[in-house]
């Protein structure tokens, strides 16, 4: 089974939007012979071109000799969880920007590893073969409702929730 990837169209603001703002500070910079913006703004540019190139060739979900691994920055940070510990899949919602609103994350609980991705740069179809092939090699696994929708082919993408705010 391939590696689940992040889609790139889903990373649009990250290559389109995050950039003018930088750009604009490195226009900026150079029209006002400030070099110390147009610092910033080639750092910033940089920054944005780091990421996008981590989300889309440095980012992965798969199974790996029978664990579940998710990587990032290259494999420089990652978390696994064997599949044989695999206990439950959740579709936590974490608290955050946006108002409240959240996309589901990914979140495979073993015995002792846990596994969190949060799927707003993915499209949930990948996600169902590494589903099937989870529930393959282990029966046992539990689903939340959300994931056992998107197992079963549902659409879910219009699906919103509002996250819980915090007390403080």
């Amino acid at each position: 089974m391939p590696a689940v990837r992040p889609d790139p169209v889903l990373l649009w603001p990250t290559y389109t939007l995050f950039p003018l703002a930088a750009l604009s500070i490195l226009v900026f910079g150079v029209a006002g012979g400030d070099r110390a913006m147009s610092a910033i703004g080639i750092v910033l540019l940089a920054v944005n071109a780091a990421f996008v190139v981590n989300q889309l060739y440095g980012t992965s979900i798969a199974v790996e000799d029978d664990e579940i691994v998710y990587r990032s920055w290259f494999g420089l940070s990652g978390s696994r969880v064997p599949i044989g510990a695999v206990q439950r899949i959740d579709a936590k919602r974490y608290a955050g920007g946006h108002g409240g609103w959240s996309a589901p994350h990914f979140v495979v609980r073993g015995r002792e590893d846990v596994v969190r991705v949060n799927t707003k740069a993915y499209r949930l179809r990948a996600f169902v073969p590494l589903l099937a092939l989870i529930r393959s090699a282990n029966p046992r696994v539990e689903l939340d409702e959300f994931w056992a929708r998107v197992e079963r082919g549902e659409d879910v993408s219009k699906e919103v929730t509002v996250t819980p705010r915090g007390r403080f």
